[in-house]
């Protein structure tokens, strides 16, 4: 007589556990992955209109009120620092603007009212439930796309509170 290897239920909890595991590291790697990983997972939210302060993206560096001030980055993009802690980024060798991150500015918000040290009750009031959540440099972020604008905004927390503000095209890659 011939044994065989696994009953039906062992197969059943070798299947169960190897499923568990594959969807428990996916759910990790999400919260961890770059933030357009996520774009496919939420609804499109219209930021075409969204600013911080008085700067938009694909806006001239030459139209801001504040002379911005270059960094010596060695990398793809060339950021500019501003006075009230905000810096803004263009392609190299481009004068638009396809980043703004506001880190401290509590005078600068989003046209929709949010500012560093907003809650994070406060953001999804302001912009709905479709959002995406993921993880950073220890920080917990809440981000909105704009599919038809290529766009996105990003708020990350800490302590439930908005500690940095970025808005960006789709294209930039941190």
């Amino acid at each position: 007589m011939r044994k065989k290897p696994f009953s039906k239920g062992w197969s059943f909890i070798i299947i169960f556990i190897t499923v568990g595991l594959s969807y428990g590291i996916y759910h990790i790697y999400l919260y961890n992955a770059p933030r357009q990983s996520h774009y496919s997972r939420v609804s499109s939210s219209n930021l075409e209109q969204e600013r911080l302060g008085d700067i938009q993206l694909l806006q001239s560096l030459e139209s801001l009120t504040q002379a911005p001030k270059p960094r010596d980055d060695i990398e793809r993009y060339q950021y500019y620092n501003l006075d009230n802690e905000t810096t803004v980024a263009t392609a190299r060798g481009d004068d638009k603007i396809i980043l703004i991150s506001v880190y401290s500015d509590q005078k600068m918000s989003t046209a929709r009212g949010i500012r560093v040290a907003s809650s994070a009750d406060d953001v999804i009031e302001a912009y709905g439930s479709s959002y995406y959540k993921r993880g950073e440099q220890g920080a917990d972020i809440i981000g909105y796309v704009d599919k038809i604008n290529h766009r996105s905004l990003e708020f990350w927390l800490q302590d439930h509170k908005v500690n940095m503000i970025r808005y960006s095209v789709d294209s930039v890659v941190m």
